[in-house]
């Protein structure tokens, strides 16, 4: 099954919608995380790239001038905002410097040509690009990665892997850790009381974080 047959499957239909507590509990944390670095507020323009159902788009949405872009029609249906277009991260179709900031989750290690999709965010932003991508020294994201032949581009996703991609593409690195332990699609809701305390910077977190600028 290769990435576009994957995300236009019918079980993606099942996908938790952005305003579940478990979405919710995993998004807020983290764009409170960019806020520390990156003002957040109406004027901001940002593009999310691969916007998917809208679990980051939705809450973005509510702090600043929002586009998602993705290259499933499944997906952008699914996703809540009104500002959405179908896309692919390696052809944006925007014009250089287009939004204050340009962000991705989970999206590069779906991607066979990396550089040319952090080159394509770097060109259309004016000034910030954030990246989160899976952290594979954390235990479930590696068992995952190896059992799940879609999710397996994340096993080289440590760190210094993507600290490298950042340095190859001229950005300058603001900030680079790995965060939280909080699953989006299935950690269950019960669990939430407990995870949220795990909502902090650590080395076998889940999501890996880069803030970068040009």
């Amino acid at each position: 099954m290769d990435q576009k047959i994957y995300w236009e499957r019918p079980e993606l239909s099942g996908r938790r919608h952005p305003a579940n507590p478990a979405i919710r509990e995993y998004v807020l944390p983290k764009i409170k995380v960019i806020s520390d670095f990156i003002r957040l507020q109406p004027s901001v323009k940002l593009l999310d790239v691969g916007c998917g159902n809208g679990f980051f788009t939705f809450y973005f949405d509510k702090v600043c001038d929002t586009c998602g872009v993705d290259f499933s029609e499944k997906m952008l249906a699914l996703n809540p905002v009104e500002k959405k277009m179908l896309m692919d991260a390696k052809d944006l179709k925007f014009k250089d410097d287009s939004f204050d900031v340009v962000f991705c989750h989970a999206l590069l290690h779906h991607v066979e040509d990396i550089d040319r999709v952090v080159s394509e965010m770097k060109r259309v932003s004016r000034k910030y690009v954030v990246i989160l991508e899976p952290n594979i020294l954390n235990p479930l994201m590696f068992l995952f990665s190896i059992i799940k032949k879609e999710e397996r581009g994340a096993l080289r996703f440590s760190l210094s892997f993507l600290r490298k991609l950042i340095e190859r593409n001229g950005l300058s690195m603001l900030a680079s850790f790995s965060y939280g332990l909080i699953v989006p699609n299935k950690t269950p809701l019960f669990l939430l009381p407990v995870m949220r305390w795990f909502n902090f910077k650590q080395p076998f977190g889940m999501t890996n974080f880069l803030i970068t600028q040009k």
